[in-house]
């Protein structure tokens, strides 16, 4: 039985720890240790640790050197900014590591941290939970097979309404770089990330694996306190002439779900992750749906397939497809230059002085939706705002280390 261990149990660390609960019960893996710097966060997790016979540390590199010889997969859900050192040092420890989303703020650090797996012979999984949903896996397969031809353009829209206390809950929410770090959090590289690594899976012409990104044109603002973007309009153009449009906010006023649109050249396909697709094709409509079996399930089954096989390629989105979304999140940084931040009459707080208040952008759920139906950004539109600045196309081309054009203000 592969043996497991998880670094951060708190926030997410806590419902990625239920997973390998369950997965424990079902006779996959046993926990054999757990790690937090927050002894509340080990506390709250401490009877299911204890029911596990997990041992507990209050340092991921104390317990990393612990578990030398004892531990198969370590699981990381802390900082963004505290991914790749941690990363590294499992796989010199010799685990193989499953990592939360975003993987890293910057593509030099994935890079490291793939050069440290490589010298180690691990593997590494990303955490983006979806990609192993059973309507995202059959509607990869279809269009891989010719269902629809040539998918020519790919677009969604979202909008997750964030309270000031979101931005409060650690030291790096809301940052462009904390400790001296880059973390560049922020609607389409934190809570959102996910939705470019499903454009990206639904724009590439194979079932496996994700497109290439080869220039990113974006539009990143600013709406309230915070020093990362909540407001995102981002353009990828890929390697097979794909053109991806992604309106990802936490700023409107409404919350809505991510809803992706596959434009193919003869029909189309509608995709709301972990839920259902829906696929208008020449021979009539079909609704595939979700099975009860949540995706995050089978992305923790999909880790332990591939190390009990002994092969990487089994992994759906292993750390070097899921650079390509930080190439994404990278070149929208280096595309929009710098965060454009809304002046206070484009904005309003409700309820205004609470740890509930929320920033709310008046017409921005409509201006997202339209912009994602029109394939543009929200400099693009007819009756787009005042405040959206256009900007120009980032060439991804050979690009290595971030950043080049965009500076922190």
């Amino acid at each position: 039985m592969l043996r497991v261990a998880i670094i951060g149990v708190g926030g997410y660390g806590a419902t990625l720890l239920a997973g390998l609960r369950s997965a424990a019960g079902a006779g996959r893996c046993r926990i054999v240790a757990a790690a937090d710097a927050s002894a509340a966060a080990i506390a709250r997790a401490a009877d299911d640790l204890r029911d596990a016979g997990a041992a507990t540390f209050a340092d991921g590199g104390e317990m990393l050197e612990a578990l030398r010889g004892r531990c198969d997969v370590v699981y990381v859900a802390t900082s963004i900014a505290s991914h790749a050192a941690l990363t590294a040092a499992a796989a010199r420890c010799g685990f193989h590591v499953h990592l939360e989303k975003p993987p890293a703020a910057t593509v030099q650090e994935v890079d490291e941290m793939l050069e440290a797996l490589a010298r180690a012979g691990r593997m590494c999984l990303v955490g983006f939970q979806n990609l192993h949903a059973a309507e995202m896996l059959r509607l990869r397969q279809a269009l891989a097979g010719g269902l629809l031809g040539k998918v020519l353009r790919v677009s969604c829209a979202a909008n997750w309404p964030r309270p000031r206390k979101y931005y409060r809950r650690n030291e790096w929410a809301g940052r462009l770089r904390a400790g001296g770090a880059w973390v560049l959090d922020g609607a389409a590289s934190n809570a959102l990330a996910h939705q470019i690594a499903h454009c990206l899976a639904l724009a590439c012409p194979r079932a496996e694996g994700l497109a290439e990104p080869v220039a990113v044109r974006a539009e990143l603002y600013a709406a309230g306190d915070m020093q990362c973007h909540n407001i995102a309009a981002i353009e990828v153009r890929t390697a097979d002439g794909v053109d991806i449009h992604l309106l990802l906010s936490h700023a409107g006023r409404a919350r809505f779900e991510p809803l992706i649109e596959v434009v193919a050249e003869r029909g189309r396909a509608y995709l709301q992750p972990g839920s259902h697709a829906v696929v208008y094709a020449p021979d009539g409509t079909e609704p595939w749906y979700s099975p009860a079996r949540p995706a995050r399930e089978a992305m923790i089954a999909n880790m332990l397939d591939a190390v009990e096989a002994g092969r990487p390629e089994m992994l759906r989105c292993p750390l070097s497809q899921a650079r390509k979304c930080v190439l994404v999140v990278d070149g929208a940084h280096e595309s929009t230059g710098r965060i454009g931040r809304l002046g206070e009459g484009a904005f309003r707080r409700e309820p205004a002085g609470s740890d509930a208040e929320r920033v709310e952008v008046p017409r921005l759920c409509g201006m997202l939706l339209d912009a994602a139906e029109r394939h543009c950004l929200l400099s693009d539109l007819p009756d787009g705002p005042a405040w959206a600045v256009r900007t120009e196309p980032f060439d991804l081309a050979g690009y290595r280390r971030f950043p080049q054009r965009f500076r922190c203000e």
